[in-house]
């Protein structure tokens, strides 16, 4: 951690980043956890690294001020943005950046949306959205995405751009607090956390061995915490459903889990996602059963448990409830999820592109 850290600091000239939420929402834009994740965080390892970085909604984004680095959050193109770019512009080594963390900018798999696969957005309205966000990446000079396969999507559409992945990684703000102990599990529950609308069927597919598990295990529980809609059989009191919290209270949900749940559906969208809910639960000393994906296999052996197959789920379910097994698959678990999702390593490689980009440009 340390290295990555003088890494940064001692490249260059500190460098001062604007990180703009392009959301509609710009009263809470600070609460949406994907903002959290691409942006604060980011901003606060760029400010332990000795670097300056503001967060603005774009709809307050002070056009006066001057930045090294400016990088918008799902942009999507507008007259607004426009505006904004063309001022921008006018300072020849600011690097404008776009960052994205979901496949939400071609128009050619906007039918694998999950709004639209939950039938909560329609495909034209989404179809409509995506073209806003692929001409938004089209004006900036500098690409970051979450995963491989999101940066795979970009280049087809942008081949001459300028791509860098920048993994989400543990929260700085977690790291602060080093009287937070992992949890010591006595109880076998399991914990889903839908977070949003759109994991009903995502959360169908594994509803079958879920059920299985339950039955034959009286003593296990499952707490789900937001929004779901689903239906299992199972014993009074098995089964808990609770509101979504806020993401400052999030931590709190994994004191009691014994092992996560992160099932996705098979879609082009989802093979793009990132693993944050491997992520986040590994921090807390949790292990997480998944669908693979391309970012789920950089928590191999840093806590997730791959599941491919309905006896896959099942079997994984049932191998953790080995005392020893588990604890084998839990053992550090907090430290190996920092190796491969440390925010300071990913800063120093943001800096790093953001010093060839000014030089792209000249």
């Amino acid at each position: 951690l340390v290295g990555s850290e003088m890494c940064i600091r001692d490249s260059m000239t500190p460098l001062h980043f604007a990180f703009v939420a392009c959301n509609r929402n710009a009263a809470r834009f600070r609460e949406d956890p994907s903002f959290i994740y691409r942006c604060e965080n980011m901003a606060a390892a760029l400010q332990t690294a000795g670097h300056q970085a503001s967060l603005f909604h774009l709809s307050q984004f002070p056009l006066n001020q001057r930045f090294d680095a400016v990088v918008f959050h799902r942009p999507r193109q507008s007259v607004r943005f426009a505006l904004t770019l063309l001022l921008l512009k006018r300072h020849r080594h600011c690097v404008l950046a776009a960052d994205l963390d979901d496949l939400v900018f071609d128009q050619t798999f906007a039918e694998f949306s999950p709004g639209v696969v939950n039938g909560l957005v329609s495909l034209a309205t989404t179809r409509k959205n995506f073209l806003a966000h692929r001409r938004a990446l089209a004006r900036v000079d500098l690409l970051t995405v979450s995963t491989d396969p999101l940066a795979k999507h970009v280049r087809v559409l942008f081949p001459a751009a300028q791509i860098v992945i920048v993994p989400n990684a543990v929260p700085l703000a977690w790291q602060k607090n080093e009287t937070d102990a992992v949890a010591i599990h006595k109880e076998p529950v399991i914990t889903y956390f839908p977070g949003t609308r759109s994991h009903d069927r995502d959360f169908a597919l594994i509803a079958a061995p879920l059920t299985e598990f339950l039955n034959k295990h009286p003593e296990a529980r499952l707490q789900v915490t937001g929004p779901l809609n689903f239906a299992l059989q199972a014993r009074p009191g098995q089964i808990l459903q609770r509101d979504k919290v806020s993401f400052e209270n999030y931590p709190t949900l994994f004191h009691d889990s014994w092992v996560n749940l992160a099932p996705l559906e098979s879609t082009p969208f989802n093979w793009s996602k990132s693993a944050l809910k491997v992520l986040e639960a590994g921090y807390w000393g949790i292990p997480t059963v998944c669908s693979s994906t391309s970012d789920t296999e950089r928590f191999a052996g840093a806590g997730a448990q791959p599941a491919e197959t309905l006896e896959d789920w099942l079997a994984q379910l049932e191998a953790l409830l080995d005392p020893d097994y588990y604890l084998d698959v839990t053992d550090k678990l907090r430290e190996r999820t920092l190796q491969v999702a440390d925010v300071r390593s990913f800063a120093s490689r943001l800096v790093q592109a953001v010093l060839e980009a000014r030089e792209r440009k000249g």
